[in-house]
């Protein structure tokens, strides 16, 4: 009997000092400005391309879309051929996000199911996805709180990948706390390398 070979149940974060992570990981991040989100974001997606893995950047200030491919192609990213064959995905936060200004909220989490299955039938390894949430505002904050609760549950297990980036700025320590509580865990980088931090849970 032939037997079937196994996917592996980790993959490169791509970020240095940090090696291996595994499928499921649902990772925040706290940063300071466009360069501290690229510095994070493009070694990231490159781990992900090399690993086989559909990459999903979806955008925002201050990183938009557009600056999010000049970065990745500066980084040696062939991006315009990763597009076209759907290793890559580029959005901008309202296209995923949004709809007549209202999030959709937990709708999301059942697309990424989705598109996970769908990057599985294609013969991705699995998907890779980062969301920058600077479009939040104090009315949607709740709203999207639950939102990374249920993605922190629905993801445990399923060939998924997922960094949300939150701004420092203006982000208060009763949020950062509500923010660590809803994800396995948080990137920091305190030097030349990077940590995990485990989240309170």
């Amino acid at each position: 009997m032939q037997t079937v070979p196994t996917r592996s149940s980790l993959t490169d974060c791509g970020l240095p000092g940090i090696r291996q992570i595994p499928y499921g990981v649902h990772m925040c991040q706290f940063y300071d400005g466009p360069e501290e989100l690229a510095a994070a974001l493009v070694p990231y997606f490159i781990a992900g391309l090399r690993a086989n893995e559909r990459c999903i950047w979806v955008c925002a200030e201050p990183l938009p879309a557009v600056d999010a491919k000049a970065r990745l192609a500066a980084a040696g990213v062939d991006v315009d051929a990763a597009l076209a064959s759907g290793a890559l995905i580029l959005r901008d936060f309202s296209e995923w996000y949004a709809e007549s200004s209202h999030l959709k909220g937990l709708e999301v989490v059942k697309q990424w199911l989705e598109a996970e299955e769908r990057a599985l039938a294609e013969g991705y390894q699995g998907i890779r996805i980062t969301g920058n949430v600077t479009f939040l505002t104090p009315d949607t904050w709740s709203m999207f709180m639950d939102y990374e609760k249920a993605v922190d549950q629905a993801f445990n297990g399923r060939r998924i990948v997922t960094l949300c980036t939150y701004p420092r700025a203006g982000t208060g320590a009763a949020e950062v706390a509500e923010v660590l509580h809803r994800h396995s865990c948080a990137l920091e980088h305190p030097d030349e390398g990077w940590q995990i931090l485990t989240a309170a849970r």
